[in-house]
């Protein structure tokens, strides 16, 4: 067992009196597992004499796969198909609140998970490390203000951000103001890891030697027709004193009439002086009909200490729109639609002319049979800078109740790719089931078969089909569970 996660084993023991004397608790118990297979290619290399020319003027290997050979290399380099790898990855997590402990308004929130992959030889993505802590904080809550103090996850339009510290709020709540501080010690940016753990980056000579220390800022107002937040957040590394990140951003929501809203907001990035990502909408909702149109602008974020802000990644503006409609009580229909185009890269290709734009579309209607069968048929395409890819996905549902339900599903996704010879097509089908077994016990199970096939002119055009399979446990125990019912009234007739 490594020393993280006996550490964390240690903290949740050492909670269990706690959870004991608390008047009022929640906890939810989750696990599940599932078994997959996954390969790539590994680089291999032959002497430029023994490059074989086919009669389309491309050059192999005597074997059939294709080379890249360098001008006066005496050797080319090629790709062959790896070995398939199958492991077994599991999560299990617990998120735990309690409350009435013997001050009025003081609650505790741990949330962390556990992962293995049962397979050393063939690790999954986010197996490592064993022990993650989502959140783990204890809370104070007043009228008017409320503190915190512990590891706490902060979201808005900055994005998600993790950090180990105290946050400060407080709120008017006649005129709908909330304003709130934080300040702390923070997270890699995206992960619940320290920004320090070789798990994070694993270009080392470039990470921090500390945490960076974080502060910001959320302001919000509230009104029955409108809603407006603004957020700050800066990053300092410890050791050079030298900015990770500066930004601001602002958003707003506005319902001026019982069917419209206009919602949107933006990001500017002080630290680089550049507008980072932002969207506008315009939404009609209706008994029977929905509408939205609008605009968004995605920008690529990189803290300042990483390597990745060098390569200037470009932003790119788009426009969409999506309809909705009940076109009957039982029949649904929905369609969606988004053209874009990247800014100017400043950068010149003469020989080369690569496209900029792209668009992208959807289909799909959902139908409900009765109260306990429902259908679901979709259709996605896309053509963008280098590739392409369609689609459908299709599903029917039975859950005559609450307590249990049996989904049958299929999909299929075609990739041509404008600068490779693999054009891929993967068709899955598979069906998911899950029960609730009892009052706070839930169980489901999954299983797809996945059929791939891809076209290539050479040796290297392989496939792997295979068999999936998942299941997944909840379970829930509350302190209301072993609180007594309240005596029954029994309401008899005068004479009774």
């Amino acid at each position: 067992m490594s020393l993280r996660t006996l550490a964390a084993t240690a903290s949740l023991v050492a909670l269990l009196p706690a959870i004991a004397s608390a008047q009022g608790y929640n906890l939810r118990l989750s696990g599940g597992i599932q078994g997959v297979s996954f390969r790539g290619y590994k680089a291999d290399s032959i002497p430029r004499d023994s490059v074989v020319a086919t009669g389309n003027g491309s050059l192999e290997t005597p074997t059939g796969y294709a080379v890249s050979c360098t001008s006066g290399a005496s050797y080319c380099n090629y790709w062959v198909p790896g070995p398939i790898n199958t492991t077994t990855p599991a999560v299990a997590q617990a998120a735990l609140t309690m409350w009435g402990l013997g001050l009025p308004g003081l609650r505790v929130q741990v949330n962390g998970y556990a992962t293995t992959g049962f397979n050393s030889a063939a690790s999954w993505p986010g197996t490592s490390p064993d022990f993650q802590l989502i959140e783990g904080y204890a809370e104070y809550a007043a009228p008017a203000w409320t503190i915190v103090a512990g590891r706490k996850l902060i979201s808005g339009r900055l994005g998600a951000y993790g950090f180990d510290g105290g946050q400060l709020t407080g709120r008017l709540a006649s005129a709908g103001l909330a304003l709130s501080g934080y300040l702390g010690w923070g997270l890699a940016q995206g992960s619940n890891l320290l920004i320090t753990s070789s798990e994070v980056n694993p270009q080392s000579d470039y990470l921090p030697e500390e945490s960076p220390v974080v502060a910001g800022l959320v302001g919000t107002w509230a009104s029955p027709h409108a809603e407006l937040s603004a957020e700050y957040r800066r990053t300092v590394d410890q050791t050079s004193k030298y900015f990770g990140s500066e930004r601001v951003a602002a958003s707003a929501t506005l319902r001026p009439y019982g069917h419209w809203s206009l919602v949107g907001g933006a990001i500017y990035d002080m630290a680089s002086g550049l507008w980072g990502s932002a969207d506008a909408a315009l939404r009609f909702t209706a008994p029977r009909l929905g509408v939205v149109a609008g605009y968004r602008r995605y920008a690529p974020f990189y803290e300042l200490w990483t390597v990745w802000g060098a390569f200037s990644p470009v932003p790119y503006n788009a426009v969409y729109g999506s309809v909705s409609f009940q076109a009957t009580q039982r029949l649904q229909l929905r369609v969606r639609g988004e053209a874009y185009q990247f800014e100017d890269t400043e950068t010149s290709t003469p020989l080369v002319s690569i496209g900029d734009s792209g668009w992208r579309y959807s289909v799909g209607g959902t139908y409900q049979f009765s109260n306990a069968w429902r259908a679901q048929l979709g259709y996605q395409k896309e053509f963008g800078t280098g590739a392409s890819s369609s689609g459908w996905d299709g599903s029917v549902t039975f859950a005559p109740t609450g307590e249990y339900s049996i989904m049958v599903y299929g999909s299929s996704l075609s990739r041509p790719l404008e600068y490779r010879w693999d054009q891929s097509v993967v068709l899955v089908y598979g069906m998911q089931a899950s029960v609730v077994a009892r009052d706070n016990v839930s169980v489901a199970f999954t299983m797809a078969r996945y059929d791939e096939n891809r076209e290539r002119p050479d040796a290297a055009s392989f496939e792997w089909d295979q068999i999936r399979f998942g299941a997944k446990v909840v379970m829930t125990f509350s302190s209301a569970d072993r609180l007594p019912l309240p005596k029954a009234i029994t309401n008899r007739p005068a004479g009774y």
